[in-house]
């Protein structure tokens, strides 16, 4: 059973890992999915562990765009995780078409989402499944 907000779309995804990075003295870290960038639309939508706590969004991480800000710099060793628990975020199209013309294109939303316009000026959400 599930107690909490409902998930935005998509299944759960793992971080890349950045313990590796931990120095003593850094907190702004790069997140990544997969090495590819990840953006997340809410740190509330974030599951963070640091060395097996559970840390607060807002006052342990935030995270701006594709970086997460933890409040105090982890020390050389300290382990981590984040679990992203729901997602707006998009993956690459790899072949659009509309009418007769296909082409190639590269559709990054940063966490926004995306409507399609229709002559009656009413717009359809498009959602993309990440999992």
């Amino acid at each position: 059973m599930y107690i909490g907000r409902s998930h935005a779309q998509g299944g759960f995804i793992k971080l890349d890992p950045i313990a590796d990075q931990f120095d003593g003295v850094k907190t702004l870290f790069n997140a990544s999915v997969g090495g590819t960038p990840f953006y997340a639309s809410s740190p509330y939508s974030l599951l963070v562990s640091l060395d097996g706590i559970i840390q607060e969004p807002m006052n342990s991480f935030t995270i701006v765009e594709n970086q997460i800000t933890l409040a105090e710099a982890p020390p050389a060793g300290s382990t981590f995780f984040a679990v992203v628990l729901a997602t707006t975020n998009s993956q690459v199209l790899s072949t659009i078409s509309v009418g007769a013309r296909v082409g190639s294109q590269t559709l990054d939303l940063h966490g926004k989402t995306m409507a399609i316009g229709t002559r009656g000026g009413s717009k359809i959400p498009v959602g993309f499944n990440l999992a």
